[in-house]
């Protein structure tokens, strides 16, 4: 009896001793602001009866971002095919974007819903709402290719990044069937590419098909 009234003593001050301990040490952990949040790859993808609608967007820690946007039809041919550069800063929920190539500014609203949700009110009024996604590429050492519909006629881009600090770009109109073609060097500071950009008007059947032997 002596033995069971000495262990549940014990037991008693451990238990108030532990409980006294936890109130005078709330925890510390404070959970990650929005702009830690948003660091990462997001995707939403919308259907409906005309078609599809992709959105990728790559936020990181250097202030920089991508966009790709894909636009189709329900037979699956492409209307818009989009990559976009952006570098971006945050005050509160505001986003400011700027577009790496033309300097175009844009700011945008975020709203956090949870650690893999987030939503953006665009300066158009339209809300898109994004999942985080780490299931799609984002290293630039590759063959990037975008395509637009204007008026009917059919443009594709092709950004080759596959030789270091060189660029080879191309620009095919379908309707004119020219393609402009230029290759230059650029230097790279985290993601900022720096460097000159210019087309020249080349012959179709000399920037697609090898010459005649």
């Amino acid at each position: 009896m002596k033995n069971l009234l000495l262990l549940f003593t014990i037991f008693s001050l451990t238990a108030c001793t532990s409980s006294d301990s936890d109130s005078d040490n709330p925890s510390t952990i404070t959970p990650p602001t929005t702009a830690e949040t948003i660091i990462g790859n997001w995707s939403s993808q919308t259907t409906s009866a005309e078609g599809s609608f992709l959105n990728r967007v790559t936020f990181t820690e250097a202030g920089e971002m991508s966009i790709y946007i894909l636009v189709t039809i329900t037979d699956g041919t492409v209307v818009e095919e989009i990559v976009e550069g952006k570098t971006w800063t945050l005050n509160g929920d505001q986003i400011t974007t700027t577009d790496t190539l033309e300097n175009d500014v844009d700011t945008t609203t975020v709203t956090v819903v949870n650690q893999n949700s987030i939503t953006i009110l665009t300066p158009e009024g339209d809300v898109i709402a994004l999942t985080r996604d780490s299931d799609y590429e984002s290293k630039l050492e590759q063959i990037w290719v975008a395509t637009s519909t204007n008026e009917g006629c059919a443009v594709t881009f092709t950004y080759d990044f596959t030789t270091p600090n060189e660029l080879l770009v191309s620009n095919y109109n379908g309707c004119t069937e020219e393609t402009q073609v230029e290759t230059e060097s650029f230097t790279q500071t985290g993601g900022i590419l720096s460097g000159r950009l210019s087309f020249v008007d080349v012959p179709l059947i000399s920037a697609c098909f090898p010459p005649a032997l």
